[in-house]
Formats: structure tokens, sequence, C-alpha cells
């Protein structure tokens, strides 16, 4: 994050390198302009504002910028990447830097605690329900399910989770 502007022309004189952002904010966050991270020379424009349609979830903490879902160029250069704690994760391809923030098993106990046996929940509503990172929490109940103490699915295009009784 390079900082916080009202208006999109400022956020971009703000731009200098690959993944910086700024933060477009009247009153309330409005959208996220940053600089294409893969280097193409685009701004992309990322809409925090549910008002002016389909919108990301942002959060400033533990480091960082997390959005959430991953943003998904289908033009121009095509990227696919996830901005988590202040870093870049590219979804499909490998990068060498291309690694997860740190991991503190501690959440785990939370999510699972936030998991019911019978009505399954997604990511972003566990995450609500803990005041937790989407992402965070998105790794802990893979793991969870991974060790057999949950299990998931997909519904409509999203993966949700319940714990195992």
């Amino acid at each position: 994050m390079v900082g916080d502007v009202e208006y999109r022309d400022q956020a971009e004189a703000n731009l200098g390198q690959p993944g910086d952002a700024s933060l477009i904010l009247r009153g309330r966050p409005r959208a996220i302009v940053m600089a294409c991270p893969d280097g193409c020379g685009e701004t992309l424009v990322v809409n925090l504002d549910g008002r002016a349609g389909k919108a990301w979830r942002f959060d400033m903490r533990r480091g960082g910028l997390t959005l959430f879902p991953s943003v998904w160029r289908e033009g121009g250069c095509g990227s696919h990447f996830i901005v988590w704690r202040g870093h870049i994760l590219w979804c499909g391809r490998f990068e060498r830097d291309n690694l997860e923030p740190d991991y503190d098993e501690a959440i785990e106990q939370f999510v699972f605690g936030a998991m019911d046996v019978e009505k399954p929940r997604d990511a972003a509503q566990l995450a609500d329900a803990i005041d937790e990172l989407i992402w965070d929490v998105n790794r802990a109940a893979n793991r969870l399910v991974r060790r057999g103490a949950a299990k998931s699915w997909k519904v409509e295009g999203r993966w949700v989770f319940t714990r195992l009784a």
C-alpha cells in the first residue's frame, strides 16, 4: 500500500512499481487501484463498494493488504493472483517467491469451533464468525479437512466446510 487518496487520478499517481496499491477512500473504502503485479503496465481497479456492483472484501490487518476473493484478469495479461497480508501469491503458475504468509496453528481451534456439524459454512462466513482474515481461515479449514477433522465440498461454485461429529 502506497497511500490513501480520494480520487482515482491521485491513486494512479502514487503507483510506481508492479504490485503497488492505493486505497480510494471517500467516506468509506471505494476501491483499490493497483499496478498489475505481473509488470504488464496496466492499472487495475478493484471495487470495494458493493453498491457499485461485484465487490471484493479487503482488510489491512496483520502486515498489509488482503483482498478476497482472488483477482483474475480476464483480459490483458490474464494474470490471476491472491493479495494476502501484503503478499502477492500467483495462482496457476510457479514463482520462486510465491510463499504463503506465516502460519499460526492456533487459528485451527477457532476455525474448528466456528464450524457446524450440519450447517456448511464457507471461509468468509467462518472468518466473520471469528474475526479473522478469510485466507487464513481458508488455509486452516483445508488443513482440518486434510487431517480428517472436517469435510469440504463445493456449493454454487464456492467451497464450504463442516466439522465431523
